[in-house]
C-alpha cells in the first residue's frame, strides 16, 4: 500500500512538473514579447537593467493603430505601422477565405472518400498525401510562372489558390477519418424518410461533424495565418502584404526596431489565441473523432 501510494505521489509529483514546463514553455516567450513591447528601446538594449520596465510605454501600440506616414530623410512615406495595418487587415482576408474553401471542399471530399466506394479510392487518398510530403520551396518557382502566366500575381486570390492547396489536404485527411467514426445508420434513417445522399450529407453528418470542422478550420486558419515564404515572394506592393511579412518591414539595413516588432507580434498573436479561446470547447469534441461510433 505505501509503495503504492508512493507511486501515485510521485506520477502526480511528475505531471505537475511537467504541466510547470511545458506552460514556461509555452507563456515565456509570450510574456517576453509583451514586456519589450512596452519597453522603451534603452531599456531593451540595456543587458543590466531589470525584466520588467520601470516606465513602461504604450505609444508603440498607438503608433501601430493610428499612425499612417513618418517623415523619412525629408520625405514623407508610408510607416511601418501603417503597412502593418493593412497587412492585418490581408491575413484575415486571405485566412477566412481558405479556411472557408478548405472546410467546404474538404468536407465534402472527405465524405466521399469515407463513404463511398470507388475505384482507385485507397491510391487517390495516398496520392493526396503525398503531394503533401513536397517540399514548399520545390513548388516555388512552378507556382510562381504558372502564377505570373495566370496574371494574379501580387493579388490576394494568388495566396488564397496557394494556401487552399495544403490546408485542403490536410482538411481531406483529417475529416475523412471523422467521417469514418459516425454511424452509417443516421445517413441510412435520414435517406429512408426522403433525403438524397447530398441532402443526408448537410442536414445530419454536417451537425454531427461540427466539432471535428471547427477544430480543423482553426487548424487551417493558423497555417494560412503564419504562412510566410510564399506570401514574400508573390506579393510585391506594400498594400498586399501578409501580417508576417509586414513583421519583418520592421527590420531595415539601419537596424531592427525591436520594440514596435514586438508590438506588433503581440497584435498579430490575439486574433488566433481569441480563437482558440472562444472554440476551445469544439476543439476539445473534435478530438473526441466523432459522436458515435461504429
Amino acid at each position: 500500500m505505501k509503495k503504492s501510494f508512493a507511486k501515485k505521489n510521485i506520477r502526480k509529483l511528475l505531471l505537475i512538473l511537467g504541466s510547470c514546463v511545458f506552460l514556461a514553455w509555452t507563456l515565456l516567450p509570450l510574456i517576453w514579447m509583451f514586456i519589450s513591447s512596452i519597453s522603451s528601446t534603452s531599456h531593451l538594449l540595456d543587458m543590466s537593467a531589470s525584466w520588467f520596465p520601470d516606465e513602461p510605454t504604450w505609444e508603440r501600440y498607438k503608433d501601430i493603430m493610428f499612425s499612417e506616414t513618418i517623415l523619412n530623410k525629408g520625405t514623407i512615406v508610408s510607416s511601418p505601422a501603417a503597412v502593418f495595418k493593412r497587412a492585418l487587415f490581408n491575413s484575415i482576408i486571405v485566412s477566412g477565405i481558405t479556411t472557408a474553401v478548405s472546410l467546404v471542399v474538404g468536407s465534402m471530399a472527405a465524405y466521399a472518400f469515407a463513404r463511398l466506394a470507388f475505384k482507385f479510392r485507397d491510391q487517390l487518398l495516398m496520392l493526396i498525401l503525398f503531394f503533401q510530403l513536397l517540399p514548399s520551396i520545390s513548388l516555388l518557382i512552378p507556382l510562381y510562372i504558372m502564377f505570373r502566366k495566370m496574371g494574379v500575381i501580387d493579388h490576394l486570390i494568388c495566396l488564397v489558390l496557394v494556401y487552399v492547396s495544403f490546408t485542403l489536404t490536410y482538411t481531406i485527411w483529417v475529416m475523412s477519418g471523422y467521417f469514418r467514426s459516425i454511424s452509417r445508420d443516421l445517413e441510412a434513417a435520414a435517406m429512408v424518410d426522403g433525403c438524397s445522399r447530398f441532402g443526408a450529407y448537410v442536414r445530419v453528418i454536417i451537425p454531427v461533424a461540427k466539432p471535428g470542422l471547427t477544430a480543423v478550420g482553426i487548424l487551417a486558419f493558423l497555417m494560412a495565418w503564419d504562412e510566410f515564404m510564399y506570401s514574400l515572394i508573390f506579393m510585391n506592393s506594400q498594400s498586399n502584404k501578409t501580417i508576417t511579412v509586414a513583421l519583418s518591414e520592421f527590420t531595415s539595413k539601419f537596424g531592427i526596431d525591436y520594440g514596435m516588432m514586438m508590438a506588433a507580434g503581440c497584435i498579430a498573436t490575439v486574433i488566433p489565441v481569441f480563437i482558440s479561446i472562444a472554440f476551445q470547447k469544439n476543439i476539445t469534441q473534435g478530438l473526441t473523432m466523432g459522436a458515435i461510433k461504429e
